[in-house]
């Protein structure tokens, strides 16, 4: 396997969706919690999209997204959903620093 290719498998080792309402103080609040708690614990090593329900309404409802802001972690299995504001990154730490150890071991 080439490097570039093992770089862009490792990248995508934690798969994250985000789901906001609009770009309101918490939802851009929420946006950069989840962003500096990532690359605090698995820098280069995870993506993130942010999905905005007043423009894609149809991807909450595929998601059945109830509440917003709602954080859904898709890679690693199982899928594990975080609901509500997520007001600084320490919110997530637990969380992501056990992530992190189970990236870190895979090639």
């Amino acid at each position: 396997m080439s490097r570039e290719r093992a770089r862009s498998n490792r990248s995508r080792d934690l798969d994250f969706k985000l789901y906001v309402a609009g770009s309101g103080a918490r939802s851009l609040r929420t946006i950069d919690s989840v962003k500096r708690a990532c690359e605090k614990h698995v820098p280069g090593r995870y993506h993130l999209s942010i999905v905005d329900i007043y423009l894609q309404p149809e991807a909450a409802t595929e998601a059945q997204i109830i509440a917003v802001p709602t954080l859904v972690r898709q890679r690693p299995a199982p899928v594990r959903m975080y609901v509500g504001e997520i007001p600084a990154p320490s919110a997530l730490d637990a969380q992501l620093a056990g992530l992190a150890r189970i990236v870190q071991t895979q090639p």
